[in-house]
């Protein structure tokens, strides 16, 4: 709560963390490419090189319904590189597309009602009104060791492993000569 009156004092409109997350998505933004756009929609298609090698991916980035295909906007309602990226090239601000759960205002509001009472400790919960039933049908009994595998060996297989016996055998018989 402290932290949160102090960088609304700063007149921040997000956290400290939150900007900088969003700092960061700007950044790897820049390593993308905008191939493929549709201006009327806001649709892009954008080109990321797969780090360590000379593959690329394509993510497809929809502004109008804060869509990525890599799904991370989605689930943190921060847009990603790749909508940075979008957002940049058809000159749109990306801060407009942050959630407002996000800003300071909102955690103050959420935090400053003091409806948020700490659990006590379980010593002291009430006992629930039922109880548990044990049922030993659904209980499986784990057996000892490693499981076995599903897979079945087929001729591909079979080759590596006599190679790799006859490899030990010469080991072991060059060894005893010695």
């Amino acid at each position: 709560m402290a932290n949160a009156s102090l960088t609304q004092q700063r007149n921040q409109i997000w956290p400290d963390d939150v900007h900088h997350r969003f700092d960061k998505m700007q950044r790897l933004g820049l390593q993308h490419i905008v191939q493929m756009y549709d201006y009327a929609d806001q649709v892009a298609s954008v080109i990321t090189q797969v780090p360590g090698s000379q593959r690329s991916r394509t993510f497809k980035v929809k502004l109008s319904t804060q869509e990525c295909s890599c799904g991370q906007w989605k689930n943190d309602g921060i847009p990603c590189s790749h909508a940075m990226q979008a957002c940049r090239h058809f000159r749109v601000d990306p801060s407009v597309f942050m959630k407002q759960y996000y800003t300071t205002s909102a955690y103050l509001r959420t935090y400053s009602a003091g409806h948020f009472v700490p659990l006590p400790d379980d010593d002291e919960w009430d006992e629930p009104p039922f109880q548990t039933q044990h049922n030993p049908e659904r209980r499986t009994v784990r057996r000892r060791g490693r499981d076995t595998t599903l897979r079945i060996c087929n001729e591909m297989d079979r080759p590596q492993t006599r190679a790799r016996q006859q490899y030990r055998a010469s080991e072991r018989a060059e060894t005893s000569q010695r």
